[in-house]
């Protein structure tokens, strides 16, 4: 299973996180965010979810090195230790207005 942080103002549909299994929740200024667990097949769905703009979600396997990161029209698998294999997912996301510092794709 996959683990990831959502946050909820980026979905066209909050009802999209009744199929992913939510671990918590916290709201963080004007964002509510909730860590989830599901499996790749339905992290791989949220594309379909996310509303237009500077949005993605990145999802890890706990013990893991890989990462999957998706953007609403773009999908990278990265190496988290590696970050030459994080460049094509930066610069994407650059290229849709997320500031760098938000393309961290930290796991825990």
């Amino acid at each position: 299973m996959l683990e990831g942080t959502i946050v909820e103002n980026s979905l066209d549909d909050r009802a999209v996180l009744d199929s992913l299994e939510i671990l918590r929740s916290w709201t963080d200024e004007d964002w509510k965010l909730h860590q989830v667990r599901t499996t790749r097949e339905t992290a791989l769905g949220l594309a379909d979810h996310l509303v237009e703009g500077p949005w993605y979600v990145h999802f890890w396997e706990r013990g893991k090195d890989d990462v999957l990161v998706v953007f609403k029209h773009k999908i990278f698998d990265i190496q988290h230790s590696d970050k030459s294999t994080w460049k094509d997912a930066v610069a994407y996301g650059k290229s849709i207005g997320i500031p760098e510092e938000q393309l961290d794709f930290l796991i825990d």
